[in-house]
């Protein structure tokens, strides 16, 4: 139980928050203060086994960033609607952060494994600390942002063009093994 206690009142500590928030690359060109705001700013939560964080489809905003424990990311088959477990994440990682820009429905259900413990930050509160803080962070965050979306493009382009050539692959030479 005291470990607990002690857990708890460090996640409650803005400057060991703001060095968590540090390790998330869209927060790459923030200052440290800048960070220690931010971490005032959320919300510490606390998740049971098996409770969800978000659910697939759920408009709610917000990045989340796992302080403590460990949870499973799942995505709906749409050929039988079952869920399938696309990722497991532990401590120091983060989901979310897609929702502070842009208004679509979660895309994955996230679930607690054991007691968790999750930073939240709303979009809402994220969006109005950024403008408050004037112009010089706005443009910082969105580069960052751009950035960070430009080379999951390229991943996702590349991953896709080797899927296509795999299957290609495989395609044709059974094609040719049946001919």
């Amino acid at each position: 139980m005291e470990q607990n206690k002690i857990t708890v009142e460090r996640f409650q500590d803005p400057k060991w928050g703001a060095a968590r928030l540090r390790e998330i690359s869209l927060f790459g060109l923030f200052t440290d203060d800048e960070l220690t705001r931010l971490y005032k700013i959320g919300r510490l939560v606390k998740l049971k086994p098996k409770a969800h964080a978000v659910i697939e489809g759920e408009p709610t905003r917000g990045l989340y960033l796992l302080l403590h424990g460990r949870v499973s990311v799942y995505k709906t088959d749409p050929s039988n609607g079952s869920l399938v477990r696309l990722a497991m994440l532990d401590e120091g990682a983060n989901f979310g952060e897609l929702s502070l820009f842009d208004t679509a429905p979660r895309s994955a259900t996230v679930v607690a494994e054991a007691s968790c413990y999750l930073f939240q930050l709303g979009a809402e509160e994220f969006n109005r600390s950024v403008v408050a803080a004037g112009r010089d962070l706005q443009v910082r965050c969105f580069r960052t942002c751009a950035e960070e979306m430009a080379s999951r493009f390229r991943k996702l382009n590349a991953d896709y063009l080797n899927s296509q050539r795999l299957l290609w692959k495989y395609a044709l030479r059974r094609d040719e093994k049946a001919g």
